[in-house]
């Protein structure tokens, strides 16, 4: 990876004020989540909502990302929306999630909706799959 190429976030978060059970729960995520892995740029981290670094696939930057990189952050972003997820089941809340800046996606009662499964992670992993393939 070159040094200078940029890096993205992945927020996931409520919209409007965040509960204190919520914020909790997603705090204590981030805590456990820290533990199971190493991650490449960093473990996610509260900060109102969960926050995960990757570098950016977006154009022209995707062609220059390095492949097993990509599927670490596949993976680490897989890992942190299944957290998202129960704690949308648990707290009966849903979350929105963002890559970015731009929402990309909503977890309601433990469920990724379509833009997320099938856009998100359905494609990405097409990708990375065409690419080791």
């Amino acid at each position: 990876m070159r040094d200078e190429h940029p890096i993205d976030r992945l927020f996931v978060t409520v919209e409007g004020p965040l509960p204190p059970a919520v914020a909790d729960a997603l705090r204590a995520a981030a805590d456990e989540l820290a533990g199971r892995r190493s991650w490449v740029l960093g473990p996610p981290r509260f900060a109102d909502g969960l926050v995960l670094s990757i570098y950016t696939a977006r154009p022209p930057w995707g062609a220059e990302l390095d492949r097993e990189v990509d599927r670490a952050h596949l993976d680490e972003v897989k890992e942190l929306l299944g957290a998202a997820c129960r704690i949308s089941a648990d707290h009966d809340v849903a979350l929105m999630v963002a890559l970015a800046g731009e929402d990309i996606g909503e977890i309601e009662s433990g469920v990724l909706d379509r833009m997320l499964a099938d856009g998100l992670l359905g494609e990405w992993e097409r990708v990375v799959n065409s690419a080791n393939g």
